[in-house]
């Protein structure tokens, strides 16, 4: 999510281990989604829910001016007029959601059905991601990850994961490998093929850290 980048990357942030800035997330959201099926029983959209973290809320009601009377607390009619603007991204932009099925890429539309409201101190956003064309889902899982190619956020899958549609389909939820993905990481950091990486030029390591949503639907 690059529309993230101008506000953290003007706060000091001390890295936690020896591996680069750059190999670490800045901003953490626990997310969630709906899978959401037409009346002929294919997948339409997926409705996306993402619980940002404590500071980084913090930074997104300061910076927007979401808090007027300064309580604390946004206000609600400020998250609504503002709900939509965390995902408008430029044309083309994946979003941070992928799917796939039988291995090929499965497009999506741009974010629509924006809402946003203020719980625990975070901020939690969600909007809907139409599919440019329908999936009928057999047995063959379909695949669907929520991740930042360039693993400047850390997705979680913590939120609910539900299916909207026929009662014969059914999500699993495979957390990913950490241990696994860190150290891909340092292999390509470290290893005996590294090179050096400049910041513009750094690998595409999130979907290492991505949890794996597969989905079923009976015949």
């Amino acid at each position: 999510m690059r529309s993230l980048r101008p506000t953290l990357l003007s706060i000091p942030i001390i890295a936690a281990t020896a591996l680069p800035l750059a190999s670490h997330p800045h901003v953490f959201i626990d997310a969630g989604a709906n899978l959401l099926f037409d009346d002929a029983g294919q997948l339409a959209a997926v409705r996306v829910f993402w619980a940002y973290d404590e500071f980084y809320s913090l930074l997104l009601v300061e910076d927007n001016g979401l808090d007027a009377d300064g309580d604390g607390t946004p206000e609600q009619a400020a998250l609504d007029a503002y709900a939509g603007q965390d995902v408008d991204w430029a044309a083309g932009f994946p979003g941070d959601l992928y799917l796939q099925d039988k291995g090929s890429d499965v497009a999506l539309l741009g974010p629509v059905e924006h809402g946003m409201r203020y719980e625990d101190g975070r901020v939690i956003s969600w909007h809907i991601r139409p599919l440019e064309t329908r999936v009928s889902v057999g047995a063959e899982p379909l695949l669907v990850q929520i991740y930042d190619p360039t693993f400047f956020v850390a997705y979680d899958v913590r939120l609910p994961v539900t299916v909207k549609g026929p009662e014969g389909c059914t999500v699993e939820h495979i957390p990913a490998d950490l241990n696994a993905a860190y150290d891909k990481v340092e292999s390509l950091l470290y290893g005996p093929d590294s090179v050096e990486y400049s910041d513009d030029s750094y690998p595409e390591v999130g979907d290492l850290f991505a949890d794996q949503l597969l989905l079923t639907c009976s015949e």
